[in-house]
C-alpha cells in the first residue's frame, strides 16, 4: 500500500503541497524554540558548565527579552519539554510530508544547515560527557597514564574534576583507543576546558553536517525519491541537534564512519571501506556491527578460489589497523580496554535493563541474568541470521546496495532496542540508514528517536527531583512499554524476512543500486512494492566483479 503523498509513478498528488511548504517552517520553529530555551541562564537543557562556558550571544539576549530567565525551577523545566513537544511534532510532520514527497530537498538543505548554524549559539547541552572525554584525554597526554587503568579519581585535583558526571568520576575510559589517542592529543594542544569542550563541540557539529552531505549524495544516487526524507531523519532530528551535537557526542563520527563507509563500498573502494569502519569501531564498540557484515560480503562475493585470500587481507587491514591504536594501551588489569567494563554498565530506559529489574524484583535478584543474556543471545542471533543471508545472497549476485544498507541498519537498530543503554544521542547510529530499512525498523528507529528526545526532560536530576520521578514514571509506563512492543514488531519481522529470503520489502530482487559511474541511458527499474521508489544500476556484487575483472 502506498504512503498518501505517493503515487505509483514517484510524482507528486497535487493538493498537498500547501502542507509541504508549510512542514520546514514548522520544523525550523521547532528547532528555533529549542535553542531559545537551551539558551536561557539557568535553562533545564544545561548540564553543569564551566563559567567561560555560560550561554551568550544573540539566543541568550532572545531568552532575557522574553524573560525566560525568570522563569526558574520547575516553570522552565515545563516550557523546555513544551519545546521539546512542539519541535518534535513539527519534526514528524516535515518527515511525513518528505515521506510523501511535498518537501523539496532544497527545503529541507537550508533548514539542516541553519539548524547547524544555530547550534554555534548555544552552550553545551544534555550531557557531561565532554569532560569524560576531555578527562581521559588528560589522564594520557598530561599525566603520562593510562585511561583504561586510572580512573579521574586518581587525579582529583585536576580543573576537570568538578564537572566529570558523578557515576563516571571512579571508571575508566570505556571509549575505544583511537578516541582515547584523539583526546590525548587535544589535551596537549588544547589547555584550558572551556576549549577542549567547544572543541568536542565543533568536531560533533562539524561530522553532524558532513553526514548530511554524505546521506544526501548517496541516497540520491540510490533511492532519489527519499533523499529529502534522509536527510530530514538526520539533519533537522531535534535529538541529532540537541542531544548529539550540541553535546559533543562521539557518536557522529561514528554516524559519519557509517554512511561514508557505505558510500566507498557502493563506489567500489572496499578495502577503504573496511578500514573506515574499523576506526569508527576504534571510537565506538558499536561500529563492529556492520564491520562484521561488511567483513561478510567482501568475502562472499568472490569466487570460492579467492575467498582466503580476501579474508586475510580484509581481517588483517582491520586487525593492523586496531593493534597501532590499541597497543599504548595495552596491559594485563584490562585487556578488553574497557569493552567488558562497557558491557556492565545499564541506564536509561533500555527494554532488557528494565525488564531484568522487574524480573528480579520478583525472583529476589535470582533471574534478572537470564534476561539479560536472553538479549545478548537475541542480538546476537540477529547479527547471525543478518550475515547467513548476506553469505547466501552475495554470491549470486542479487544483493543490491540499498540492501547492504537494510542490512547493516537492521543489525544497529537491533543493537539500539537489546543493548543494555539506551540514550537519545545512540540513535544516530542508525538514522544515516534510515532510508534504506523497510516499514518496521524504519518506525521502530524514528519512533525510539522521538520518544527519546521528550523524555529527557533535564540532564540534571537533583536539581527537579520530583519532576524526575515523574520523567521516569513516564519512561517506565508509555516509553519502555512501546520499545518493546517495537522491538517484539523488528524482531518478527526480521525473521519473516529471513525466513522468505527478503531482506526488503521496497526493493525487487534482483535489484538495482547507485554505483560509480551510472548513466542516464541505464535501466530505470520501478518499484513494485509500494512506495514510488526507482532506481538505476545492477547489483551489487555483479558491478564490482565486471570491475575487477
Amino acid at each position: 500500500m502506498l504512503p498518501s503523498g505517493i503515487v505509483d509513478d514517484g510524482k507528486r498528488k497535487p493538493g498537498s503541497s500547501a502542507t509541504g511548504l508549510r512542514a520546514p517552517l514548522f520544523a525550523g520553529l521547532g528547532i528555533l524554540s529549542m535553542a531559545i530555551v537551551a539558551a536561557t541562564p539557568g535553562s533545564p537543557y544545561q548540564p553543569l558548565l564551566t563559567p567561560r562556558g555560560q550561554p551568550h550571544g544573540i539566543l541568550r539576549d532572545v531568552a532575557v527579552a522574553l524573560h525566560l530567565d525568570r522563569f526558574q525551577g520547575d516553570p522552565l523545566l515545563a516550557i523546555g519539554v513544551a519545546a521539546t513537544l512542539f519541535a518534535t511534532a513539527a519534526f514528524l510532520l516535515l518527515l511525513r510530508e518528505a515521506f510523501r514527497g511535498t518537501v523539496s530537498v532544497r527545503a529541507v538543505a537550508v533548514l539542516v544547515v541553519a539548524a547547524h548554524a544555530v547550534l554555534l549559539l548555544v552552550p553545551l547541552l544534555f550531557s557531561r560527557d565532554v569532560y569524560s572525554y576531555a578527562f581521559y584525554g588528560r589522564i594520557a597526554g598530561i599525566y603520562g597514564g593510562n585511561p583504561y587503568v586510572q580512573t579521574p579519581l586518581d587525579h582529583s585535583s585536576d580543573i576537570l574534576w568538578n564537572f566529570v558526571g558523578p557515576q563516571w568520576v571512579d571508571t575508566p575510559a570505556y571509549y575505544g583507543p583511537a578516541w582515547t589517542s584523539f583526546s590525548a592529543m587535544l589535551s596537549k594542544v588544547l589547555t584550558r576546558p572551556i576549549d577542549q569542550v567547544e572543541a568536542y563541540r565543533f568536531i560533533s557539529i562539524a561530522a553532524s553536517l558532513s553526514t548530511c552531505g554524505v546521506i544526501a549524495w548517496v541516497v540520491r544516487g540510490a533511492r532519489p525519491q527519499r533523499t529529502a526524507f534522509a536527510l530530514a531523519a538526520f539533519g533537522a532530528n531535534p535529538v541529532v541537534l540537541f542531544h548529539a551535537a550540541a553535546s559533543g557526542h562521539n557518536d557522529l563520527l561514528v554516524a559519519l564512519a557509517i554512511v561514508s563507509a557505505y558510500a566507498l563500498l557502493v563506489s567500489k573502494r572496499e578495502p577503504a571501506a573496511v578500514a573506515v569502519l574499523t576506526l569508527a569501531a576504534l571510537i565506538k564498540v558499536t561500529a563492529v556491527l556492520p564491520l562484521i557484515l561488511l567483513l561478510v560480503w567482501s568475502v562472499a562475493h568472490r569466487a570460492r578460489e579467492e575467498r582466503r585470500a580476501v579474508f586475510v587481507s580484509r581481517v588483517g587491514l582491520s586487525a593492523g589497523i586496531g593493534l597501532f591504536f590499541a597497543w599504548p594501551y595495552v596491559q594485563t588489569r584490562d585487556p578488553t580496554l574497557g569493552m567488558f567494563g562497557l558491557a556492565g554498565q545499564t541506564g536509561w530506559f533500555a527494554p532488557p535493563r528494565v525488564v531484568a529489574r522487574a524480573v528480579d524484583a520478583m525472583t529476589f535478584h535470582t533471574l534478572g541474568w537470564a534476561v539479560r543474556l536472553g538479549a545478548l543471545t537475541l542480538l546476537a542471533w540477529g547479527v547471525w541470521s543478518l550475515a547467513r543471508a548476506v553469505w547466501r545472497r552475495a554470491p549470486t549476485g542479487s544483493m543490491s546496495g540499498q540492501e547492504q544498507a537494510a542490512v547493516w541498519g537492521w543489525a544497529l537498530v537491533l543493537l539500539l532496542l537489546l543493548g543494555p543503554i539506551l540514550l537519545p544521542w545512540y540513535v544516530v547510529w542508525g538514522l544515516p540508514l534510515v532510508w534504506a530499512l523497510p516499514r518496521v525498523p524504519r518506525t521502530a528507529l524514528l519512533a525510539t528517536s522521538s520518544m527519546l528526545g521528550v523524555t529527557l526532560w533535564s540532564t540534571e536530576a537533583l536539581r527537579y527531583p520530583g519532576a524526575f520521578d515523574l520523567n521516569l514514571l513516564v519512561g517506565y509506563l508509555v516509553v519502555v512499554p512501546v520499545l518493546l512492543v517495537m522491538l517484539l514488531l523488528v524482531v518478527r519481522d526480521l525473521s519473516s524476512r529471513i525466513e522468505h529470503g527478503r531482506l526488503l520489502e521496497d526493493v525487487p530482487s534482483p535489484a538495482p543500486t547507485m554505483l560509480a559511474g551510472e548513466t542516464e541511458s541505464e535501466e530505470r527499474i520501478s518499484d513494485p512494492a509500494g512506495e514510488g521508489a526507482s532506481q538505476t544500476g545492477y547489483p551489487l556484487s555483479t558491478e564490482i566483479h565486471a570491475q575487477e575483472g
